[in-house]
């Protein structure tokens, strides 16, 4: 494994790409990706993929609902998603890919007690309880920086960045920094420190693809940040939401580093495989985790839906601007090309004005 596999999985997100099809009742298509940049089968999902109650399609003010029922609905919704997607993964995997570990991790990965997502340490849960809390003082915030000079380092250096810097006025003290960036942004400090150390490790060219997958997310995140004023969204959660939406790659490496370890082996699972199942599986996965983070049914449902495939019944500026900046990144750091714009709007039916976002893309990228 090399990084003719991070080719294919980059390349596997164009494969998904193509006619998209029509909005309609039942039955909704789930674009089966193909190895390689070009064309896709279409495979038909059950119904009940289009209930309304399993696609979050709740009206707007009801979007910001998490009571228990609403979570328990998003999360039974997700599981099913992941089961069918599972079920076409196995059925159209080669016969070879049967004798390895892949079926393995797929059924670890729908087992809802099999511990694949793990938990936010109990210290990084305060941490960010005391960020998300709106009574919270800045001399509390100062606390959770003073004591871990990693994260103050990363605090600084936000503060500092072009997004923020005011002026040329350089932020030296935590508590400037704090007072510059805001709540929501120290939260994206600390969501940034968090889940960086909760990469796991899981040896060699498996090691390799998280690595690359996480750098991807790092950099989609200030770009979704940058463009989320042409989407009319708040620049704060679009960089959340970008900076995790691929947690679901790095939840099936998390598996694969505690199959490994268990097994005492290394892992056997042939590239074609490990390539379709990062594909498919992991947008409900990482829906998934953000429940089980406590992010909300919000960002579950955008994260299990960012790559838009099928398209929401619903306009939905978050999950467009998240197609949009990832497409981007890829463009610009793996196929090295610039953005065809005019196709990116139609693979991924963005109802947002596309010169709007041409324009803030041309400037901040100057």
């Amino acid at each position: 494994m090399s990084s003719q596999l991070w080719q294919r999985l980059v390349f596997g997100f164009r494969s998904v790409l193509g006619p998209k099809p029509a909005r309609a009742e039942s039955p909704v298509v789930l674009l089966d990706p193909g190895p390689d940049r070009e064309g896709a089968r279409v495979v038909e999902e059950p119904a009940w993929h289009c209930d309304p109650a399993s696609r979050f399609e709740q009206e707007q003010e009801e979007e910001d609902d998490d009571s228990i029922e609403r979570i328990e609905d998003a999360k039974a919704a997700m599981d099913r998603s992941l089961a069918w997607r599972s079920q076409i993964l196995l059925e159209r995997s080669a016969g070879s890919a049967q004798l390895g570990d892949g079926p393995a991790i797929v059924a670890s990965l729908q087992d809802p007690e099999g511990g694949v997502i793990r938990q936010i340490p109990f210290a990084a849960q305060q941490a960010l309880a005391v960020s998300r809390n709106p009574m919270s003082s800045v001399g509390e915030l100062v606390k959770l920086f003073e004591r871990d000079p990693t994260l103050a380092q990363s605090l600084l250096k936000t503060a500092n960045s072009a997004w923020y810097q005011r002026k040329d006025e350089a932020v030296v003290s935590i508590a400037a920094g704090v007072q510059r960036i805001g709540m929501q942004a120290v939260e994206n400090v600390l969501l940034t420190s968090i889940v960086a150390g909760m990469l796991c490790r899981p040896g060699g060219a498996y090691g390799v693809l998280v690595g690359k997958v996480w750098a991807h997310m790092l950099r989609t995140a200030p770009l979704a940040q940058r463009l989320a004023p042409a989407f009319g969204v708040d620049p704060e959660t679009a960089y959340t939401l970008a900076l995790l939406h691929d947690v679901g790659k790095l939840a099936v490496f998390d598996y694969i580093s505690a199959l490994r370890q268990g097994l005492h082996r290394e892992i056997r699972m042939p590239e074609p495989f490990l390539h379709e199942l990062l594909v498919r599986l992991h947008e409900p996965v990482g829906g998934r985790a953000a429940l089980r983070w406590g992010l909300g049914v919000r960002a579950a449902r955008t994260l299990a839906e960012h790559h838009r495939h099928p398209v929401p019944d619903t306009t939905d500026p978050m999950t467009e601007l998240l197609y949009v900046a990832e497409r981007l990144d890829l463009a610009a750091h793996v196929w090295f090309e610039e953005p065809d714009w005019e196709a990116l709007w139609a693979d991924g039916t963005i109802t947002t004005d596309r010169e709007a976002v041409e324009r803030r893309y041309a400037m901040e990228s100057n």
